[in-house]
């Protein structure tokens, strides 16, 4: 029976090839990872090509990382981000779901692909991960916010305040929650509750010009 034999000489020569190209992408990782952070903030001009070039590098790095060790949730979901930054959502939400069977406990998982799902207009979907991340961290006020966002996607005014409220509670300062309550208050015809969440945020935030003319209109309303 044949056996894989190596001497102490080679096996030093595999281990010293193993940890020169994890090193490697590791050092591809840091210098590009200020560039494929997940955000929504738009880019304009000269920079989304630069974003984009930066996010190309990063999903290759990434999958390097992946290729030395599968298992790893944290690599596919950012390279979810990456993908999320070229607008590729599918693939994106791929990556995600890739990283959530590795750990189902992954949050920023689950919030990642909740906010894809909502970029790609599908609301239904965007809830039941909004759900999830809600089961693993109850106290995640983002995820509450951004539950009652598809909510009111969905015309579901009643259900979307009452994820607002659980925002709010546990967040009180959160204008923006507060905000998207008024709104939806509004389109429930109820004006004067409508005023009290738009006094609420400018009491926060006296600075948000919107508030005071969501407010103003709905006072017009009244009279």
């Amino acid at each position: 029976m044949n056996t894989f034999k190596c001497d102490e000489a080679s096996r030093l020569h595999v281990f010293i090839r193993v940890l020169g190209i994890t090193a490697v992408v590791f050092l591809m990782l840091v210098s590009i990872a200020g560039c494929v952070s997940f955000a929504g903030i738009p880019n304009s001009g000269s920079n989304n090509i630069s974003i984009s070039n930066k996010s190309d590098e990063a999903i290759k790095a990434y999958d390097r990382v992946i290729e030395l060790n599968p298992q790893d949730s944290d690599a596919w979901t950012t390279k979810g981000n990456a993908l999320y930054k070229l607008n590729k959502f599918d693939e994106a939400i791929n990556a995600y779901d890739k990283s959530i069977e590795i750990n189902p406990q992954n949050s920023k998982a689950w919030y990642n692909k909740r906010v894809a799902l909502y970029n790609l207009n599908k609301p239904e979907k965007a809830i039941k991960a909004y759900d999830k991340a809600i089961e693993i961290n109850p106290r995640d006020s983002k995820a509450w916010y951004n539950k009652g966002l598809a909510l009111d996607n969905l015309n579901k005014y009643d259900e979307a305040i009452k994820t607002y409220d659980k925002a709010i509670e546990i967040n009180p300062h959160d204008s923006i929650s507060w905000d998207n309550k008024g709104y939806a208050l509004g389109n429930l015809g109820q004006s004067d509750e409508a005023i009290t969440a738009y006094d609420k945020v400018i009491e926060i935030n006296p600075q948000d010009s919107d508030a005071w003319t969501n407010k103003s209109s709905l006072s017009k309303r009244i009279k």
